[in-house]
């Protein structure tokens, strides 16, 4: 069975009131939403938190799911809006003093890397960084969420035609990241 007509089954019998199913698709997409809200706010807990927000969303509004999308891309709707709104949120309130900012930055970052033990994944990843945000994001859900340009487009408010726009510049500027790095990925 598919992952999607998985999840999409799962979430039914969440809807209908198994417990259960609220852990499987905690389960199945818990970590990998807490690695893509990373990329917006650069902090693992406040990540963790987000992602736990996400979930509170579906729990207090599960009818709001009206499967136009898949259960994962409207996961990952609800997960970037909640990171894009911190986001904003600390902008306007950062008090943090830099020294404690780079302090907390390093440590989220050593356990990030213990997470991702392959060296290829960590460079990618390090080069993806480096990148504007939006293609670091369009390459994540192309790639490590394997998304479809019309289920990223709903999840980053773009046309399909934007998305395969965006990706195609995302992959070069990836690849000349990684060439600048020494580094030739050859999935790219």
């Amino acid at each position: 069975m598919k992952e999607i007509d998985c999840t999409d089954a799962i979430f039914t019998r969440f809807i209908n009131g198994d417990g259960d199913a609220l852990r499987e698709l905690l389960s199945l997409y818990g970590l990998k939403l807490v690695l893509f809200i990373n990329r917006y706010v650069n902090n693992l807990s406040v990540a963790e938190e987000l992602m736990e927000d996400t979930f509170c969303e579906i729990v207090l509004e599960p009818k709001r799911f009206r499967r136009e999308a898949t259960v994962k891309t409207y996961l990952f709707t609800i997960a970037r809006n909640k990171a894009i709104d911190y986001v904003r949120r600390e902008k306007k309130h950062s008090s943090l003093p830099i020294d404690e900012a780079e302090n907390m930055l390093a440590d989220e970052l050593r356990l990030e890397e213990r997470v991702i033990k392959d060296e290829q994944k960590r460079e990618l990843l390090s080069a993806m960084k480096a990148i504007p945000e939006e293609y670091s994001s369009v390459l994540h859900l192309l790639y490590f969420e394997e998304l479809s340009y019309a289920e990223i487009g709903l999840i980053m408010k773009k046309t399909v035609k934007q998305i395969g726009n965006l990706a195609h510049r995302a992959r070069l500027s990836l690849k000349g990241e990684l060439e600048r790095r020494g580094f030739v990925y050859e999935d790219l």
